[in-house]
């Protein structure tokens, strides 16, 4: 009997395990909006799609009885969106910029005509995420590549967002410095504990305790070359309600349709720094400080034969 119990509770204890859903944050966007007349009434069967701009990609999707579509699953990047049904001009917008984890709301008024006509709309994206009630601050491809990064370290822009605070021993130079992926990201948000905040690359948790001085901290820290952009949310669903703290989620970079790269070199010498102030002053010869960085990167199409 009790041979019989122990396979039991096994059995179980399996089936729990296999059950319980693993932690995961949605880096990819969506757009989702409702498709009316003129008239204000819901048009049913829509044939909606949002094009990537750089890849040409097309993701469908339909109008369901109530007039609502959703477009899931998007890369952050930039899109066109269009909207199709006998009987109603072609309905047109580009240039929406769809950045990590947005719930975009984008409402579609056909109108009456041939479908070969098109009605272009200009507008931007919508300021206010009025879809989600994540909040949180981007951290865009042109910030990472245009600012100044201490050891070519992207992660570091987390601080441009508000309310972060660093509590490594020695202060943010020492910090970056010191050799320990983990220890780039010992930080506080919003008066949170340290220890608290939750990293994310492309959807896949990328946080680790066992590194981490206190708490939890990113586990692989990706070179800025391939990042294409993060998000530091501070409000965001029951995705992610495992973390007290904040959720820092990275995207790379994916291909395009045409060949990009980047090359550069970071070299610091001693014959090329003056002496500081303070070391002149007492006599003391300049650090001999040395560093060197380089690397280079590419992207492109993969041509199938």
């Amino acid at each position: 009997m009790r041979l019989h119990r122990l396979v039991l509770y096994g059995y179980l204890f399996l089936v729990l395990m296999v059950a319980t859903p693993s932690f995961s944050q949605e880096s990819r966007g969506s757009i989702v909006g409702r498709v009316t007349d003129s008239s204000d009434a819901v048009v049913v069967g829509v044939a909606v799609s949002a094009t990537s701009e750089t890849t040409g990609v097309v993701t469908p999707a339909k109008s369901n009885e109530q007039g609502n579509y959703e477009i899931r699953f998007l890369p952050p990047g930039q899109y066109k969106v269009s909207a199709s049904m006998q009987g109603f001009k072609t309905w047109i917008q580009k240039n929406i910029e769809l950045r990590v984890n947005d719930r975009i709301g984008l409402d579609i008024v056909l109108a009456l005509g041939d479908v070969s006509e098109n009605i272009v709309v200009s507008g931007e994206t919508p300021l206010l995420q009025t879809a989600t009630a994540n909040t949180g601050q981007v951290i865009d491809n042109r910030r990472i590549a245009d600012f100044p990064l201490m050891y070519g370290n992207a992660t570091m822009l987390l601080f441009l967002a508000p309310g972060v605070n660093t509590g490594y021993p020695g202060g943010l130079s020492k910090q970056v410095a010191s050799g320990q992926t983990a220890a780039t990201t010992m930080v506080s948000f919003h008066g949170a504990p340290f220890g608290t905040t939750d990293f994310m690359l492309d959807g896949a948790t990328n946080t680790q305790t066992t590194n981490a001085d206190v708490g939890m901290a990113i586990s692989i820290n990706p070179p800025t070359d391939i990042v294409q952009e993060f998000k530091v949310e501070v409000a965001y669903d029951a995705s992610v309600g495992h973390t007290s703290g904040t959720v820092v989620n990275h995207v790379t970079k994916s291909g395009t349709n045409g060949l990009h790269g980047t090359g550069y070199l970071f070299y610091r010498d001693p014959a090329l720094n003056a002496n500081s102030f303070f070391g002149n002053r007492s006599n003391q010869a300049k650090a001999n400080l040395t560093f060197r960085r380089w690397g280079l990167s590419s992207g492109g199409p993969i041509v199938l034969p």
